[in-house]
This record gives C-alpha cells, structure tokens and sequence, in this order.
C-alpha cells in the first residue's frame, strides 16, 4: 500500500502549526511478532517459527513547525535495509538472523526522510531538534539527515536499549539522553518538557524497550500523542493485544493502562509508528475513544 504524506493544523496558543505525517517507506513483519503468541520467552520463538508474514505498514515520522523551531520525532528507515547482509554485517550473528527472519522493508531512495521533507518545502538543516521514542534502527537510520540538530532520547533507553543495532548510527551519534521530571503530565507522572512552554512532554511508555519514550502534543483543542511502538496499530491498544517483540510484557500492559487513562481525562490522538490508519486520524483529528 502507498502511504501518502498527511499535513494538518493545529492551533497552540491561538496560532495555526502545522504537524505533518511523513511515510519512510514500509516494513512487514512475522505476524507472531507484531501480535504475541504465547506465554513468556515462547512468545520470542514462536516470532521465528511463524512462516507468514503481515501486510507491508508504514514507517511513519512526524514533523512539527513548532513555534521553537522545527521539530521532528523518530527519523525513519532508508534504502540501505534493502542489501541487510552489507548494512548490517558489522552486527552479531545472532542479531542479523533474528532481523532477517523477523522483518523485510520496501524503502526506496525516494522514501528517505531528506527526501519527504524536501517535498513540504522543508529543509533537512533546518530541523532544530530530533526526538527518539528508542533506538530501533528504523526509528533511528534516518539520523544521518542531521549532524545539526539536537538528538534527544530518554536516559534508560540509551543506557539500556534493547534490539538496537549500534553499527548502524552515525560515527558523530551523541544524543542527549534525558532523566524525566516528576509530576509533570497526568497518568505518566514523570515526563521531560521538551519546549519552552511545555505544550510538548517526553514521557515514559515502556514495554516495547525498557526505555520506550513517548510525545505528548498538548495543542489547544486536544493532545496528540506520537506513540513510537507503543503498539502496531490503536486497535491493539483498544482490545489489550501486546506485540509479540515487545521486550516487558507486564510494563506494556501498564502503559496500555496509562495510555486508556489519559485518554479517558484527554481528547487524544493517538499515532503509533506503523498503524496504517495514523495518516488519516491526524488528518481528521480522529481521538482514542475510551
């Protein structure tokens, strides 16, 4: 499927920003993987014993001209994935056969983050600040873009990650890795103020990483959560079903909870990563129905 681009408009403190939805390129995954198939570590087996694959999902990234500068969160995947052996040769043997039987990608050069953006009068330099919700390379291969820029991502995350492939980042990947505040957003408690006026909170979403972050975009008529991997798509959320992958269980469960709660009190969009319909619920300002 063609993920178009989705532009909209938001209004933050009575003046209009733009949040846009830029497609990288798209990744199917064993469908063990994306939904969990038994109990414990079985789950993690039953990922590589599972001969069917999903349908292809977006990559998504999300650009916001916010009034502190332009902003983006998660940076997406590029072209390289297409040869695995030669891209990721430097990784463990281990890493490279669970990926390879884990995961395909369709991204073309065309795809590449550079190139989205270029296409909405933007400009690659001109990104101020580039927020990680966790280390997974297709979240993360799409930094070369921005030498730059500000990187942030959370403390754990970068200390602790879980499923990243190192080999793969710039040589000049110095991120800023960020401790949360406490008492700063409802329900997630602990969050980090990513600008000057807090409309933008880092807050702590794991399960899918033991360090998975998330952005709440608290604009003037309803929040919008930039949900990374929470889940695959809202309906997981919805119906309580984990990804296979994710690394705590328990702890997604919990930030499901967290997530339903904060719906419950806030109008919330609600955009994971790889849900095919995130495009169109940015578009419609379509919220988490609790």
């Amino acid at each position: 499927m063609n993920y178009q681009q989705v532009t909209t408009t938001v209004k933050l403190r009575g003046e209009e920003v733009k949040v846009h939805a830029l497609c990288t390129g798209t990744v199917a995954v064993k469908r063990n993987f994306r939904a969990k198939n038994g109990i414990g570590e079985l789950a993690k087996i039953n990922i590589l014993l599972d001969k069917h694959y999903t349908e292809y999902m977006p990559i998504w990234v999300w650009v916001i001209e916010h009034p502190d500068g332009l902003m983006i969160v998660d940076t997406g995947e590029i072209s390289a994935i297409g040869n695995q052996n030669k891209y990721l040769a430097a990784e463990s043997r281990f890493m490279r056969y669970f990926f390879k039987h884990g995961a395909k990608f369709q991204v073309n050069e065309s795809d590449e983050l550079d190139r989205q953006l270029a296409s909405i009068h933007l400009k690659a330099e001109d990104v101020k600040l580039v927020v990680l919700t966790h280390l997974h390379l297709d979240h993360t291969d799409g930094l070369k873009f921005f030498p730059g820029a500000e990187i942030m991502v959370g403390d754990h995350e970068y200390k602790h990650p879980n499923g990243n492939m190192p080999t793969t980042y710039p040589s000049w990947f110095k991120p800023n890795p960020v401790l949360y505040k406490k008492n700063k957003a409802d329900i997630f408690g602990e969050a980090f103020p990513i600008s000057s006026t807090d409309d933008l909170l880092y807050i702590p979403t794991p399960g899918h990483t033991a360090g998975h972050s998330s952005v709440i975009f608290k604009t003037d008529d309803f929040d919008i959560i930039f949900a990374g991997d929470i889940s695959y798509n809202q309906e997981q959320v919805l119906e309580g079903e984990l990804a296979g992958i994710n690394a705590d269980y328990s702890k997604s469960k919990q930030t499901y909870k967290n997530l339903m709660d904060y719906a419950s009190l806030h109008k919330t969009v609600y955009l994971p990563t790889h849900d095919g319909n995130a495009g169109n619920r940015l578009r419609n300002k379509s919220y988490l129905v609790v």
